[in-house]
């Protein structure tokens, strides 16, 4: 009990056990320390069962309060459970990101199709702060083993749009993905149809229902999933053009019919059975994939060439993408500027279309013949001999009237 008149209290202060000042036995029966931070709190802290480790832990935390001034470990323990919180698995971020893809963006779900579970093999597990440029670059050098340089691209791209939004998201400050370089695509070779024989063996190897899909293909230069797309309502027949509501670039553009475009369409609209509906597809026969028909037809137009004794071999590796090359090269080879093929076919930058420009050959050697004017002529051999007579040694003859040095 106190004793009055403000004296201190009759308990005894002495520790129960024998130990530094700050170190106590905790009623657990562990060890335990008291201690003012750097902020000037007062803190508590179980240490352990040793009171060698407590002595130390309380002289490392006396330190920490006297050389870092407002040092506090409740600011510690916050730390740590927002480091806790912002750390995430890459396994577990890559599906989160697949899903927010899906309804984000709908348009690339199908080509996003397989690809976690690919890069969760390549990349593994770990935390995505671990994550270097050395790793993703050896992942994608293994997913790109015994696939086209394109496919590794698109990987990488789809790793750096993971990537940025982890940085959004707060896991991340920084884009591994930067450091790794795209590879460059072998787009050398591009099939196209070079001549009238190539094309009417490929229209009499198809179907009948499938021949109209062609000819809008090869004359409008459409990438398949906009063909397919088409409805009556973006086909208008008053103006000439068609409208595709949403291009692979994410805008609206207008491509211009030809007369043989407007015929075929006209004779699909006839035989519409819901002629009162503008949502009508074009075409009613749409497969998901032009692989489900149309390299059988190739097959079959490359046998009716070579019984014809033609070359057959410029169909090879032709598929229905290549009726775009089609279309743009004979643009080009028609004289049509590049500016306007990448109009005509929606490209989104020039440098897309000029891999076409060496398309046509005999069309860019009609170009620099016209730098001849049909005046000119070559000098002929009796000429030459005059002016270059035997011994000049290289050296260029004398214009009429001018003075001739020899050195």
């Amino acid at each position: 009990m106190a004793q009055l008149g403000g004296t201190r209290p009759n308990w005894s202060t002495r520790k129960v056990e024998d130990a530094p000042r700050g170190v106590h036995r905790h009623p657990s029966g562990r060890w335990a320390i008291r201690f003012i931070c750097g902020a000037g709190h007062r803190h508590k802290e179980k240490v352990g069962t040793v009171k060698k480790t407590a002595e130390e832990r309380y002289q490392q935390r006396r330190g920490q309060a006297l050389s870092q001034p407002g040092w506090c470990p409740r600011s510690e323990r916050l730390a740590a459970r927002v480091e806790a919180k912002r750390r995430v698995r890459f396994g577990t971020y890559a599906g989160d990101f697949d899903k927010w893809r899906a309804v984000h963006v709908p348009r690339s779900r199908k080509a996003d199709q397989g690809k976690v579970a690919i890069l969760r093999e390549a990349l593994g597990d770990p935390w995505l702060e671990e994550i270097t440029s050395r790793d993703i670059e050896l992942a994608l050098d293994a997913i790109g083993a015994d696939r086209a340089p394109a496919t590794r691209n698109r990987y990488r791209s789809y790793l750096s749009a993971l990537f940025k939004r982890a940085i959004r998201d707060g896991h991340l400050t920084s884009n591994p993905v930067r450091g790794v370089p795209q590879v460059k695509e072998n787009n050398a070779r591009l099939v196209f149809l070079t001549c009238e024989a190539e094309e009417a063996a490929i229209v009499a190897a198809l179907p009948l229902a499938y021949r109209p899909h062609f000819t809008v293909s090869v004359h409008t230069g459409l990438r398949w999933s906009e063909q397919m797309g088409l409805t009556w309502r973006h086909v208008d027949f008053l103006t000439g053009f068609l409208t595709i509501p949403r291009s692979k670039h994410g805008g609206t553009r207008r491509v211009p019919m030809n007369s043989l475009v407007r015929s075929t369409l006209v004779g699909l609209a006839t035989a519409r059975t819901r002629p009162d509906d503008p949502d009508e597809p074009v075409f009613t026969l749409r497969p998901k994939q032009s692989v489900l028909f149309f390299p059988q037809a190739v097959h079959r137009a490359q046998t009716a060439l070579k019984e014809q004794g033609r070359d057959a071999s410029r169909l090879d590796g032709y598929v229905w993408h290549s009726n775009r090359h089609t279309f743009a090269s004979r643009l080009v080879m028609a004289g049509v500027d590049l500016r306007t093929v990448q109009e005509l076919g929606g490209w989104k930058t020039a440098s897309m279309v000029g891999r076409y420009a060496h398309l046509a050959p005999g069309h860019l050697t009609a170009a620099v013949e016209r730098l001849v004017s049909p005046s000119a002529k070559a000098p002929s051999g009796t000429e030459l001999a005059r002016n270059y007579p035997d011994g000049h040694n290289g050296h260029a003859p004398a214009r009429d009237g001018a003075l001739s040095v020899t050195r």
